[in-house]
């Protein structure tokens, strides 16, 4: 789907949607508690569907509304081996494939699409017991013999998604484990992956994120969980906003500990007009100045930073650019080509992105590379442009946010 997006300005409210992340790690959980759960949310998102599909697939009960997920019955294998398809999702393919493991002799996972070309590495699972074989790049992932509990040693530098199974499926296996870790990246996100294990009621002990403590044979009776708004996608109409006009965004918990809710740091560094409310967070347009700033743990904002950096007075910089090598697209690369075409001028030197900012953003056709966050990146880019922007393949966003262009319109002046 090609999506034409006309010059306009940011004016009116957003009542954010579910965060995936939360809603897909709640997923997982509930497949372990051995107990019925309710997750309050909406279930809207691909990402979302492919955990609902693959809790589904291995025999949970699943009954599901526009606002809510209701999960029955228990995992009970009925054979040795189980296949999944994670779709595009990177998380749920490490995450189920390591909870998976736990369960069956031989697990096996396909994936489609962007995942296709990204980097999948179990290896460490090796010493706990399972083997790990794989055919054409990555896919199909093969995952022999059952994960058990013990000591692990591995290097968490290229991603956190592969811990955060780990630290799920640990706490209900027999027996004590330790994960030992260096070079931990994405920080945010294993303090939301403890966070919902505690609101579970499973304990998990965290030295430093170098060493985490988990004792075994821990049971969960929640019944009821809660999903938050989602801070990936609030923060493109944030932008938009501080860069066009004003808006009001509705559902973000400001003491989240999604990584994405640094946007607000962001914005602040830049010298955006802010507003912190009970109920909502308003964004007014201001003139920006360039900034500096860390996105080594939180990746996804890559995208918007770069819109707001290319509506910010002088050269902004953004480190963390060797983050962005094994998402959806190499988004550097990706970030560098479509916003060039539009008179955006980004610089990459080693692991730092430099970004000019400029009045000259043109329109023209640009290409979402099948990226859901380069797809809102361009389309909120159309806030400053001259012109209209053609996004191809906008349908991308519906990964991780699929009514927006629905909150686009309705905001849209």
């Amino acid at each position: 789907m090609n999506k034409i997006i006309d010059p306009f300005s940011y004016k009116g409210r957003v009542c954010i949607n579910s965060s995936k992340s939360y809603f897909q790690r709640a997923l997982a959980l509930s497949c372990l508690t051995q107990s019925n759960c309710l997750i309050l949310g909406s279930p809207n998102e691909e990402d979302i569907k492919i955990a609902i599909d693959i809790c589904r697939h291995i025999g949970m009960g699943l009954n599901i509304s526009d606002n809510a997920v209701k999960i029955t019955g228990s995992l009970s294998p009925k054979s040795n081996t189980i296949h999944f398809n994670s779709g595009e999702s990177g998380l749920c393919t490490r995450m189920f494939g390591v909870i998976l493991s736990s369960f069956y002799e031989k697990t096996i996972i396909q994936g489609k699409g962007t995942v296709l070309s990204r980097k999948i590495d179990f290896s460490c699972l090796k010493q706990l017991g399972v083997q790990v074989k794989s055919t054409g790049f990555n896919f199909p992932v093969i995952l022999d013999g059952r994960l058990s509990s013990g000591i692990i040693d591995f290097d968490c530098s290229n991603g956190s998604q592969l811990l955060t199974g780990l630290l799920m499926v640990l706490p209900f296996l027999k027996g004590n484990s330790i994960l030992n870790v260096t070079g931990l990246v994405s920080r945010p996100y294993i303090d939301m992956t403890i966070d919902i294990l505690k609101n579970f009621g499973i304990k998990v002990m965290n030295n430093d994120y170098k060493k985490f403590i988990i004792p075994g044979n821990q049971k969960s009776i929640v019944s009821k969980y809660e999903i938050e708004g989602d801070w990936s996608g609030a923060a493109f109409h944030l932008v938009g906003a501080a860069i066009s006009g004003v808006v009001d965004v509705y559902g973000l918990n400001i003491k989240s500990l999604q990584a994405d809710k640094a946007i607000v740091d962001a914005l602040e560094l830049c010298g955006a007009d802010i507003t912190i409310d009970n109920d909502f967070i308003r964004v007014k347009k201001k003139d920006l100045n360039s900034f500096s700033f860390d996105a080594t743990h939180c990746p996804d904002l890559f995208p918007p930073l770069v819109v707001l950096a290319a509506s910010c007075k002088g050269t902004s910089i953004i480190d963390g650019v060797n983050r962005l090598t094994n998402k959806e697209s190499n988004r550097s690369l990706t970030l560098q080509k479509e916003f060039e075409k539009i008179g955006v001028h980004i610089t990459l030197d080693g692991n730092r992105m430099l970004i000019e900012g400029t009045d000259n953003v043109s329109g023209g056709e640009v290409e979402s590379h099948n990226d859901h966050r380069i797809a809102m990146a361009l389309s909120i880019m159309a806030c400053v442009a001259s012109s209209s922007i053609t996004i191809k393949d906008a349908n991308a966003v519906a990964k991780s946010y699929s009514n927006f262009y629905i909150d686009l319109e309705k905001v849209g002046s």
